[in-house]
């Protein structure tokens, strides 16, 4: 949940790898039964990969015995992090990837099954990457609103990107994808399935942020990689707590209305620096990518 195609991107390339794999919907907080357990405990499983998962799922997890890798690029269900990571060693999690280079530097103290990752891969294949004229947009943000409407720890995003006059004030074609926004001119209802490739290569930038729960611990979220991957400019904060691993010199970085308004008018006009960025980034992620599956076909061969 909230990875686009990860797992079943990861899953595909491990099958192409000659491994025998079962790709498993997490529960989402619905019961199991004994017969469901006993289906996975009957395939006997080598490895079990995967992300940060509810309550319900981690029990399954915890009843099978073989190597487990946790991918943390997320708080998920834990409240501190650091603890209860260490504490569910062997339980959650017998091996780690995480794009938080504090968390991997604790987990170290306790075992040395730990690779750190800058950015994680795209999942996305070059078939949807195609251009629709109604993303065709000046500038466009994809998230839910719910929690960001209200939390201090959002204001800042707020105050400069997400102001309720965008289109009387700012004089550029701005839109909101995602549930949980006000019905305005601007908020354009939630994506349909499948578009967010397509999304990202038609509009003219984007607008990616990065959780408080995520950032403090320099984790850098999957938007940047699916929007770098489509050629589509990153408009953000350069946040204290993020290491963007040289990363930084790609994207567009703002502090005020008037930068993001300045910002997006230099995308709109397609300046030769913005394209240059784009370009660079992209050719910056294939590399990334290389990396990512290295470390992780490093734990699973562990």
């Amino acid at each position: 949940m909230g990875e686009y195609h990860l797992k079943q991107a990861e899953s595909n390339y491990l099958t192409g790898l000659g491994h025998e794999v079962y790709l498993l919907e997490q529960l989402n907080g619905r019961d199991y039964d004994d017969d469901y357990v006993m289906q996975i405990k009957e395939l006997e499983p080598d490895v079990m990969y995967y992300g940060p998962l509810d309550h319900k799922t981690f029990e399954v997890v915890q009843q099978v015995d073989c190597k487990k890798i946790l991918h943390m690029n997320s708080k998920g269900i834990f409240k501190n992090l650091y603890k209860d990571i260490i504490d569910t060693k062997d339980k959650l999690w017998t091996h780690l990837m995480s794009t938080s280079k504090s968390l991997c530097n604790e987990v170290l103290k306790v075992t040395n099954n730990v690779k750190h990752i800058e950015y994680c891969f795209v999942p996305f294949k070059e078939s949807e990457l195609v251009f629709k004229e109604i993303y065709a947009h000046d500038c466009v943000f994809l998230g839910q609103g719910h929690h960001r409407l209200t939390i201090p720890e959002f204001s800042r995003e707020r105050d400069i990107y997400f102001m309720p006059h965008y289109n009387k004030e700012y004089e550029f074609n701005f839109k909101i994808y995602g549930s949980g926004w006000p019905t305005t001119d601007w908020y354009a209802g939630v994506l349909p399935a499948g578009d967010i490739g397509s999304l990202y290569s038609s509009v003219k930038c984007g607008i990616s942020v990065i959780e408080a729960d995520q950032h403090i611990f320099g984790m850098i979220n999957n938007r940047y990689t699916e929007m770098g991957y489509c050629g589509c400019p990153i408009i953000t904060f350069n946040y204290d707590d993020i290491d963007w691993f040289g990363g930084e010199k790609y994207l567009n970085f703002v502090s005020s209305i008037t930068e993001f308004k300045d910002t997006v008018k230099k995308c709109m006009d397609r300046d030769d620096e913005i394209i240059k960025k784009v370009i660079g980034f992209k050719n910056f992620l294939r590399d990334k990518n290389k990396v990512y599956f290295e470390k992780m076909e490093d734990l699973i061969n562990d």
